[in-house]
């Protein structure tokens, strides 16, 4: 083996792997910037990238055999993704290369056992190791200093798993990192995706839409497969899963739920009032969201009725006579109704003995963006782990619909699932989020206008 064999051309003409363009350019890349980003569609590669990105690395590994210590400076990455089966795609191809290379992986040492998370490579006596981790575990997430970290599926990764975990290890060594991902919205990795667009110190990105893979769709983005996956998909979703774009509308309509996050034990506060927020039904259920403001104006959701087939009468009356619902009823203040439904809110609000409150209507995208923000964690001007970066929106634990609801809301996938061509959420899992807007549209937002194309919007706080 001599440095010849390190050329990237070369390592990979032996393995069989021949990258498209844009695989080319990113794996030459290497050696110019320390963090890649790279925002991908469907199809174009991103395992096979990571996979064989590693490959050289094995071979670099043991021509500085002699300078590294199985225990001191060894060589060592990770492929990290939210769960072992994301890790396992880039793990498998590298395994196939060293495999195909005939190099001795040690033994005991190199085990690939995609089952049981399992998946752990050392060469050259344990100077080179690579392990498959789950994000989901954050305690397998700790060790000593890394040569670099693959972040598959980084999109769906919290930003703690950078910041907190990996970002640390990479500093003893200069390590690098490369986050592969199909976008999911304007969250934590747009950021990253931002800094290399902006051209700061070390970042790198590209954007790497379904149709650069040119061995898979030959004729690029008129390629007949291309085509017929735009006629069938909803054009957000085509935007996003092919084209790799950043849009807000596709997949779950509150990314940024977490359930770590956002729900907890918060029982009822009596130095703080209790609003009443509702949407009703009857084949749909009639929700009642009981809600908390403190002076910060965080938001806590601390308790739900949500039930199918009950008129409104008997929504009021089985509210009243719940042991911890009614208790609840009986001090609050305010009602923030549908107001497509006068008539239920003034039964309600007769039983309840509550004031209705006005502005709840309007633009729903204008509700879900005023939901977004008490959903984001911040202030924004805080770093990543300071103990006051915290969201504004809670829930309690027995809020169990309105948790469900939270996470299974979402945009249509399919042309079949669009009512029309605008950018609302399916009619589906949407009950308890449409109270919970009616209640932020009502007590939050001063002032939602629509002026020709442009919205504007101001809320109390944000």
């Amino acid at each position: 083996m001599n440095q010849k064999a390190l050329s990237l051309a070369g390592v990979f003409k032996q393995v069989g792997y021949q990258p498209h363009r844009v695989q080319r350019r990113i794996h030459q890349e290497m050696q110019r910037s320390r963090f890649r980003v790279v925002c991908a569609g469907r199809r174009t590669g991103k395992s096979t990238l990571g996979g064989h990105e590693l490959t050289p690395r094995a071979w670099q590994a043991y021509l500085q055999r002699d300078q590294l210590s199985p225990t001191g400076h060894r060589m060592e990455y990770w492929i990290v993704g939210p769960e072992y089966s994301d890790a396992e795609k880039e793990f498998r191809v590298l395994w196939g290369d060293l495999e195909h290379l005939q190099m001795p992986l040690d033994r005991p040492g190199s085990y690939n056992d995609p089952i049981s998370g399992n998946m752990h490579i050392s060469l050259w006596g344990g100077r080179f190791q690579v392990h498959a981790k789950s994000a989901k575990y954050p305690q397998t997430l700790v060790g000593e200093g890394l040569s670099g970290a693959i972040l598959a599926e980084a999109a769906k990764l919290k930003p703690s798993v950078w910041t907190k975990f990996i970002r640390p290890t990479l500093a003893d060594y200069l390590g690098w990192a490369l986050f592969s991902s199909t976008p999911e919205g304007k969250n934590y990795f747009y950021e990253l995706y931002q800094r290399g667009r902006q051209e700061q110190a070390n970042w790198w990105s590209i954007r790497m839409p379904s149709w650069t893979n040119d061995i898979l769709f030959p004729q690029g983005r008129q390629d007949p497969e291309i085509l017929v996956i735009e006629a069938e998909m909803a054009t957000e979703k085509f935007n996003q899963e092919i084209g790799a774009d950043f849009t807000e509308f596709v997949g779950r309509v509150f990314k940024d739920f977490d359930e770590e996050l956002h729900v907890g034990r918060f029982p009822y506060d009596p130095n703080l009032p209790v609003f009443i927020a509702t949407d009703y039904g009857f084949t749909n259920p009639n929700v009642a969201l009981f809600i908390q403001v403190d002076i910060w104006d965080n938001v806590y959701v601390i308790a739900e009725y949500y039930h199918r087939r009950k008129t409104t009468p008997e929504f009021a009356k089985e509210v009243l006579d719940h042991p911890r619902l009614g208790p609840l009823a009986r001090v609050a203040r305010i009602l923030y109704p549908d107001p497509e439904a006068p008539g239920d809110s003034a039964q309600l609000a007769e039983k309840w003995q509550l004031s209705v409150e006005g502005g709840t209507g309007g633009l729903i995208v204008d509700r879900l963006d005023l939901i977004r923000r008490w959903l984001k964690i911040g202030p924004e001007y805080l770093v990543e782990d300071h103990s006051d970066r915290k969201p504004k929106l809670f829930f309690d634990f027995s809020c169990v619909e309105t948790i469900r609801e939270m996470l299974d809301y979402r945009y249509p996938e399919t042309k079949s699932d669009l009512v029309n061509e605008s950018e609302n959420p399916q009619k589906k899992d949407d009950h308890a989020p449409e109270a919970l807007g009616r209640f932020f549209a009502g007590h939050f937002a001063k002032q939602v206008r629509t002026s020709g194309s442009a919205v504007v919007r101001r809320a109390k706080s944000a």
